[in-house]
């Protein structure tokens, strides 16, 4: 921690008066170790407890020195002959005051480098402890602006100092509160610290207001902090990329599963439109009314198909760039329910599929359109895979607070490897182990998800306990239709 000019002159001020203050008594004691009939060569001992005893409560040298030779000299001038003088008429005196001398130095040099060893001892376990909390507490920080905020705080806490951190990759500044803006244009008594990570500088970290060079204790604590945020700048940095890289590949495997799931989906329809149109064109006049009526109808139903697979497609491309606008209305269930069955009106021309609504008018806050969307695709999909003799059931009943939407089917059920992902989209498995077989859900499913939850509904897959899918769709009654 930085001292500051005050309280330096304050602790030698202190060191000045201690020194003078068992000077005196150590000459005290003498005076009356003399009085009671004690020579003076034990008298000498008591002035070289009295230097050791300036060397244990001052630190450096030149206390215990001056402690040395104010007692040398009060020995002289109160028991040398002639007394009262600082002259020295007796050799064994000379010798005396020299050997008293000598060893109150060399006594005061080693405690002195003894309090020195032991004061770098304890600097060294304070900073060794800092380190380790420093280090510790670092762990388990994420983000950059966490990070920096911690080694700003941890700076100013454990030094004393204030400091502003800019990063390499933005231009904010990250500061603590009470940070000026003329303190951080001041580039005046700044210590700039890089922020060095792993071949690439992160930032720097501007250390403001040091009147003084930091001492080696400080410097470490700083370094360690500034290499601390580094690590994890880095960490998050490779974080960031890494996840760049997850979502482009997915991109491009989207990218991919959509083309391939747009190849499949119109390629059928297409086939059999063409397949129609020819077989009119080319035998027109060899084929009754009923079968030109029925090609007819066959070239209506697979473009009404089409049209649904490009609307599912637009639609997907609306909601992966999060442009999937919902306007809510309060719409009547069984206008929503008669919109969707004109849109699967082909494959309910033997009445294939069963609907059951209440009696009571429903009204229910969503976007028609989509929710339409939505059953048209539960429809159709349930008359796809469930089988070509399955019946269809659509059931709407309203619970507590919510409207319910049951499409069901007696046939074949969802594949069980499937169930569980059914809505992520492009989900797919090979019927009896053959390529060629691949039946796909498409991108359908998936829509309905997103169109759900856009309604802060939920949409479920089952298998019935008496053979079948069922997906429910659960919509709130009571929404805000502003929101």
């Amino acid at each position: 921690m930085k001292i500051s000019k005050e309280k330096q002159e304050y602790i030698s001020i202190r060191y000045f008066f201690s020194t003078i203050f068992v000077c005196f008594i150590s000459t005290l004691l003498s005076i009356a170790m003399n009085e009671a009939g004690i020579s003076k060569e034990n008298t000498l001992m008591v002035f070289i407890v009295g230097v050791l005893t300036v060397t244990i409560i001052t630190r450096g040298y030149i206390y215990s020195a001056a402690a040395a030779i104010i007692n040398v000299l009060m020995f002289n001038f109160l028991f040398t002959e002639p007394v009262h003088s600082f002259e020295i008429s007796n050799t064994q005196d000379i010798i005396l005051i020299i050997f008293f001398l000598t060893a109150s130095l060399i006594s005061s040099t080693m405690t002195t480098k003894l309090q020195l060893q032991t004061e770098i001892s304890k600097r060294n376990e304070r900073t060794a402890k800092i380190l380790y909390e420093i280090t510790k507490d670092f762990i388990n920080v994420t983000g950059n602006e966490n990070t920096i905020l911690k080694g700003i705080n941890y700076i100013k806490d454990y030094l004393g100092y204030d400091c502003y951190v800019l990063l390499d990759s933005d231009d904010k500044i990250y500061k603590a509160e009470g940070i000026t803006d003329n303190e951080v244009n001041n580039k005046e008594n700044t210590i700039s610290i890089p922020i060095k990570g792993i071949g690439k500088q992160r930032g720097t970290v501007q250390i403001i207001n040091v009147i003084s060079p930091l001492s080696n204790e400080n410097y470490m604590i700083v370094k360690t902090i500034v290499y601390q945020m580094a690590i994890i700048l880095d960490r998050e940095f490779m974080y960031d990329e890494r996840q760049k890289i997850k979502v482009d590949v997915e991109r491009e495997r989207l990218k991919s599963t959509l083309l391939r799931s747009i190849s499949h989906d119109i390629r059928t329809p297409l086939t059999s439109i063409k397949g129609a149109s020819e077989l009119i064109l080319d035998s027109y006049e060899n084929l009754d009314e009923n079968s030109i009526k029925k090609l007819t109808s066959d070239i209506h139903a697979e473009s009404a198909w089409l049209i649904k697979t490009v609307q599912n497609i637009l639609d997907m491309t609306r909601i992966s760039e999060g442009g999937l606008t919902i306007v809510k209305s309060y719409e009547a269930v069984d206008d929503i329910i008669n919109q969707a069955l004109t849109f699967v009106q082909h494959f309910n021309t033997d009445g294939r599929i069963k609907v059951s609504v209440p009696e009571e008018i429903i009204l229910v806050p969503v976007d028609g359109r989509l929710i339409v969307q939505v059953l048209v695709n539960l429809l159709d999909n349930a008359c796809k895979h469930a089988g070509e003799e399955a019946q269809i059931f659509l059931k709407v009943y309203a619970e507590d607070k919510y409207v319910i939407f049951e499409v069901s089917d007696n046939g074949k059920g969802i594949y069980p490897l499937i169930i569980d992902n059914i809505f992520d989209g492009f989900v797919s498995y090979h019927k009896n182990d053959i390529v060629d077989g691949s039946m796909g859900v498409g991108i359908g499913l998936t829509i309905c998800k997103e169109i759900v939850k856009a309604h802060e509904g939920t949409i479920t897959a089952s298998n019935s306990d008496k053979g079948g899918a069922k997906f429910t769709v659960v919509l709130p009654l009571e929404v805000d239709c502003n929101e």
